[in-house]
C-alpha cells in the first residue's frame, strides 16, 4: 500500500505534465491505496456527466502513464485550458475517429482534438456506501 495525493481538478494538469512528481502541490488529502503508477492521482467526480456509473463527490484514482484506448474512461484536458472544463468520459472509436463519450445522455460527445488530449486513464473507483 502506498499513498496518493487528491488534488483539485485544477491541478491535475500538474501532475500529468511534470517530468518527475511535483513535490509542491498542495493536496486535499493523502489517499492509502495498491494503485500504482508514478503520477498516479485521485480527484473526485465533479458533475454528473457519467451516470450512472460515477457519481458525483465520489473518488477516482487517474494514471496518466497509462495510454487512453477505447472503452477506457480517461481525464481530458479541457480545449479551452480551463481547469473546471476538464471533463471525465469514455474513449469510443467510431469511424476511425477516437471520441469522447459521456454516460450520461444530457451531455453531448466530444471529439478528441490536439487541444483536448487525454490526460490519464481512470484505474479505480472508490465508491461511496
Amino acid at each position: 500500500m502506498r499513498k496518493v495525493p487528491l488534488l483539485r481538478w485544477d491541478q491535475i494538469d500538474q501532475m500529468v505534465t511534470s517530468e518527475e512528481l511535483p513535490r509542491l502541490i498542495q493536496t486535499e488529502a493523502m489517499l492509502e491505496t495498491d494503485v500504482q503508477g508514478t503520477c498516479t492521482c485521485a480527484v473526485q467526480v465533479k458533475d454528473n456527466s457519467m451516470q450512472p456509473l460515477f457519481s458525483e463527490g465520489e473518488i477516482i484514482f487517474v494514471n496518466p502513464d497509462l495510454p487512453g484506448e477505447p472503452g477506457h474512461y480517461v481525464v481530458v484536458e479541457s480545449e479551452d485550458g480551463r481547469p473546471e472544463g476538464v471533463p471525465l468520459r469514455q474513449v469510443k472509436d467510431i469511424g476511425g475517429q477516437a471520441i469522447l463519450h459521456p454516460l450520461n445522455r444530457r451531455y453531448e460527445d466530444l471529439p478528441v482534438t490536439k487541444d483536448r488530449r487525454i490526460w490519464g486513464r481512470v484505474v479505480r473507483l472508490r465508491k461511496n456506501l
